[in-house]
């Protein structure tokens, strides 16, 4: 699901509506998918990159998720 990020003023791929307020949440721009002895290529030639959860995408949502903030 997408869900717009205020700080990075993008749509950000996140696990559920409450994940911005997750102390795991970490917005960057999707680097691609990397290969070994060519480095990164990009996901979608000729677009803009996509911003997504960085822990998500390297380590997967942890399990038990941890409660959201109540302050952001």
């Amino acid at each position: 699901m997408k869900i717009r990020d205020k700080n990075v003023k993008q749509m950000v791929d996140v696990c559920d509506k409450d994940c911005l307020r997750r102390p795991c949440y970490w917005a960057r721009p999707d680097p691609g998918v990397f290969t070994q002895g060519v480095g990164y290529r990009t996901r979608n030639p000729g677009r803009k990159p996509d911003w997504l959860c960085g822990n998500r995408e390297i380590r997967g949502c942890p399990y038990p998720l941890p409660p959201p903030d109540a302050k952001k």
